[in-house]
């Protein structure tokens, strides 16, 4: 944790404090995590604003609720929702954390926590209910320059972070994004947009009901996300393959360890045009297989810190990625037995096909 994330916490922890002596009340109503979601900021959206925008692709986001990290969350922190984008073929990215808190009061000492911390916020366009810009350079890592922004709507306090390896962005280019990021959520708590279908009608590209996992939330994803998940060394060609056979996206699911609440399990669940597809997929990738069975890879990668499995049966096939939900910490050991316990159910389920 950086001085400033300190003196923040430190902030907002004393306004928490001073709030609970009041007669300030805690909302439970508010956004859900489905109008939030709905009314994030997407792909298309940085078409005009970043440069290169082709190169852009859409991450894997993080929905978290509890009980994801359910130690250390806040009691006035109702959920959150992370969006991410990726430069391809750098390490420059976009992160969007939609944080909603159990009342507007709190989301507010959260924005003036902030501004405690770090300054005044340079002038930049008016967005959502307030508004706050930072150039922050983080003194190290491949993509240190980071345009921040912070805007408020209602309990809902929006952080953008957006990297570069050369210098900053203008706060005008930043200005954009935070004004559309405002106003899609706006218009989202308003019922202006409606919450995307199921992701699928297949149940079986996302992990049986079981005592090991907790479903935190499900999206239907371009197959782009896939290489991002794995941190693989040569994303295009990955994509091309997926696309050679037929996949173009995939069934997106979030988990929750349930004996350790803190590691988070992201799967991608794939349907193959081939019979075969799964075998041809895991053949290409990962030699066959390794570890539990013929047929299935699962292994730590020490490279990424995080635990890969791959498996299917015929045109099904399986992606499950286990690793810390805090940036730059390797997954935990408790990992590697949750998916050894998941992964013959779920092969299983697949069979019933």
């Amino acid at each position: 944790m950086t001085r400033a994330s300190r003196l923040i916490t430190a902030g907002l922890l004393l306004a928490l404090a001073l709030m609970a002596c009041g007669r300030t009340s805690n909302n439970t109503n508010g956004p859900s995590v489905g109008s939030v979601y709905a009314g994030r900021v997407v792909q298309a959206d940085l078409g005009p604003i970043v440069p290169d925008a082709t190169a852009w692709w859409q991450g894997p986001p993080t929905f978290g609720v509890r009980p994801l990290n359910s130690a250390t969350r806040l009691d006035q922190d109702k959920f959150d929702v992370t969006v991410r984008f990726a430069h391809a073929g750098t390490r420059e990215e976009m992160r969007l954390e939609y944080q909603v808190w159990v009342s507007t009061a709190i989301a507010t000492a959260v924005m003036d926590s902030t501004k405690t911390a770090l300054g005044n916020s340079l002038s930049g366009a008016k967005a959502g209910d307030q508004v706050l810009y930072y150039n922050r350079n983080l003194a190290g890592g491949p993509a240190p320059y980071a345009n921040e922004a912070l805007v408020r709507v209602g309990q809902t306090v929006v952080t953008i972070v957006w990297t570069h390896i050369d210098g900053f962005a203008s706060t005008g280019s930043v200005g954009k994004i935070a004004v559309k990021a405002a106003g899609r959520l706006k218009d989202s708590l308003a019922g202006k947009v409606q919450a995307s279908p199921a992701p699928s009608p297949d149940a079986m590209l996302l992990a049986p009901p079981g005592p090991d996992l907790t479903l935190l939330g499900t999206a239907r994803l371009p197959v782009e996300v896939v290489p991002q998940i794995l941190v693989f060394s040569a994303p295009a060609d990955m994509t091309k393959f997926f696309h050679q056979v037929g996949v173009s996206d995939v069934v997106y699911g979030d988990y929750a360890v349930n004996v350790d609440t803190r590691m988070e399990v992201l799967t991608s669940g794939f349907t193959f045009a081939s019979p075969t597809g799964s075998k041809e997929w895991i053949d290409t990738f990962y030699g066959g297989s390794t570890g539990l069975t013929q047929g299935v890879y699962l292994n730590f990668e020490s490279d990424t810190g995080q635990y890969v499995a791959a498996f299917g049966l015929g045109n099904k096939g399986v992606l499950m990625v286990c690793k810390s939900s805090a940036s730059g910490e390797e997954a935990g050991r408790s990992c590697e037995s949750a998916m050894v316990r998941v992964i013959p159910g779920w092969r299983l389920a697949l069979g019933g096909a």
